[in-house]
């Protein structure tokens, strides 16, 4: 009860300050014409006396009204703010297209910040999630105004990260967030093209046009985030695709969180040191407005390309990882190893011999229950993964007793060679560290349906009894497995409901009337050798870099620092009260 007097006080001490120093901030409200002639609702909060500045932009489908103390801060501290609801949503005028008029409203806006006369013309966008995605889509259109982004836990292709992971749908995800959008008439169009199909979703992916962005972006994620991979790829496609102003000039950010969980050390079921919180981006963040808005030298190039946290046992103090690390380039120099399945449940380095298969039921109606894992609107992140681990249609595969530390960081992936008697299923790989008391702590996971093992553009059957290789994207982690932990691979063919259950019948998505019972087999023989390929990290070769930017840090100026500060703080007060604004990808209840 103290502690939440004690919070009602702050923010109580906050709001008077807000409204003491109101005069000093100027909030103007207009309706902003697209070439369309939709008028989107638009909030300006100007610092007085303001004159050519760089100034931020925020759209956001989550009502911009409960947001607006940050564009007020912010404009206390000299910026000019825009906060804008996108098209369909809360005061402006329009039909909700979830994203898909991204690359158009979001460069209209720009332009007409850019003719204001307290706008010098370069403008910096700022936000997380639903926030972050269509400042990707934004920037796809090389709008002149955009000088720099700052995107958090976002994708830069809708289909592939959001829609349709592995040829799925990822049920728990889209089809909820549209639902409790009050937009879950987009669903079919989406299922209509569950193909993916430029002709379709070109206005939401960037596949097609990296080389039209041409600024700097910091990419924020988290390995147990719903966009994990999505942020990656984000960043290498600006870093390494993009145009002359965004080559070699993105930053990515990856740590050890959930969809919301930045400021946490709890993530899931384990909690981990009090380093893993970002404590850095906004500076970061701050010095690249600086530098790109206002032509202002600092220290932004000369923070590494990469930091990623790279996680570990959180029980033993003494354990290597959850520490960390900076790179140049990403992914970081590895060896693919192979991790064979063996018989007995065996899971090793070394080449399989003679095994006979293994094959398990699999009844759509009776799918392994998701626990924990890259969710969200459910459980999520490093949880238990024995209580579906001994199920009947669950196969699993331990290593022995690990007698030093292994590293795997980049991109996982499994190759396996399988088989079912009905045209299509799915086939899913999770990845644990076993820890010495039994539990079994997901990592990262992933899906295949086999109608799209040969490309997310069209179908292909299968025949029943023929044997298939195909390979099953676990998207990236950093992980080290302590020295007396096991690494373990768990394959079944459900993950529901973070996964749709497949009915094993040629019908499109959600448009089966009836399902089959599947036999599916797994070979792990000489000649089928079945694996796990994990990205092995040798420190002893390796040139690891450990750090934390304290020194770039120190060496920001005080006034920016104190800001940083009270916008850090004004978010966790609102996170202890619950309001959604920093996990934006939740709709919230705006009474």
């Amino acid at each position: 009860m103290r502690k939440r007097n004690f919070v009602v006080f702050i923010i109580v001490l906050i709001l008077l300050i807000t409204l003491l120093s109101a005069g000093c901030v100027q909030k103007s409200s207009y309706m902003i014409d697209m070439r369309d002639g939709v008028k989107l609702a638009t909030d300006v909060f100007l610092p007085k006396n303001i004159d050519s500045h760089g100034s931020i932009l925020v759209r956001t489908p989550y009502n911009k009204d409960p947001i607006s103390l940050i564009g007020k801060i912010w404009a206390q501290n000299g910026w000019p703010v825009v906060m804008q609801d996108m098209r369909g949503r809360f005061a402006s005028e329009g039909t909700d297209s979830v994203f898909r008029n991204a690359h158009t409203d979001g460069p209209d806006t720009l332009e007409w910040i850019g003719n204001q006369e307290w706008s010098n013309g370069k403008v910096a966008t700022w936000g997380a999630s639903a926030l972050g995605i269509c400042q990707y889509f934004m920037a796809g259109a090389n709008p002149p105004e955009l000088a720099c982004q700052y995107v958090q836990v976002s994708t830069p292709n809708l289909h592939n990260h959001a829609a349709f992971q592995g040829g799925e749908l990822r049920y728990q995800l889209i089809y909820k967030w549209l639902q409790g959008q009050g937009s879950l008439f987009v669903l079919d169009e989406y299922l209509d093209y569950e193909n993916y199909t430029l002709d379709f979703w070109t206005n939401v992916s960037l596949e097609d046009n990296w080389q039209d962005i041409n600024v700097p972006a910091i990419h924020i994620g988290g390995w147990y985030d719903i966009f994990c991979q999505g942020t990656i790829d984000g960043f290498m496609g600006y870093q390494y695709q993009g145009g002359p102003g965004a080559l070699g000039k993105s930053k990515l950010i990856m740590g050890p969180w959930t969809h919301g969980g930045p400021k946490s050390r709890q993530q899931g079921e384990l909690i981990y040191p009090e380093n893993c919180k970002d404590t850095f981006s906004d500076d970061l963040f701050w010095e690249m407005v600086n530098q790109y808005t206002m032509e202002s030298s600092g220290n932004y190039d000369s923070w590494p390309a990469v930091y990623y946290y790279v996680m570990g046992d959180v029980d033993d103090n003494e354990a290597p990882g959850n520490e960390w690390r900076t790179a140049d380039d990403w992914p970081i120099p590895h060896l693919e190893k192979e991790w064979y399945l063996h018989e007995q449940g065996v899971l090793s380095t070394e080449t399989p011999e003679e095994y006979n298969e293994l094959t398990f039921i699999y009844d759509p109606s009776n799918p392994v229950i998701t626990i924990g894992g890259q969710n969200l609107n459910m459980p999520a992140g490093p949880y238990d993964q024995t209580p579906s681990e001994d199920r009947d249609d669950v196969l699993v595969f331990t290593s022995e007793e690990l007698s030093e530390p292994y590293e795997a960081t980049g991109p996982i992936k499994a190759r396996l060679f399988v088989s079912s008697n009905c045209p299509d299923t799915d086939f899913t790989v999770k990845l644990t560290d076993v820890y010495p008391d039994g539990r079994s702590m997901i990592i990262t996971d992933g899906i295949l349906r086999m109608r799209n093992r040969n490309g997310f553009d069209h179908w292909e059957f299968m025949d029943d009894g023929e044997i298939y290789e195909v390979e099953v994207d676990l998207w990236s982690t950093s992980y080290i497995w302590n020295t007396g932990h096991r690494i373990r691979v768990a394959i079944s063919s459900s993950n529901y409901p973070r996964f749709l259950n497949n009915p094993n019948t040629e019908d499109s998505i959600l448009s089966n009337l009836t399902y089959n019972i599947a036999e599916n087999t797994l070979f792990f023989d000489s000649n089928h050798p079945s694996c796990l390929i994990l990205p092995e990290i040798n420190q002893n070769e390796m040139n690891i870099r450990s750090t934390y930017p304290t020194e770039l840090i120190k060496s920001f100026n005080l006034k920016n620092r104190i800001r940083n500060r009270l916008y850090d703080l004004t978010n966790d007060l609102f996170e202890l009260f619950e309001i959604k604004i920093f996990d934006p990808f939740v709709p919230i209840d705006t009474n």
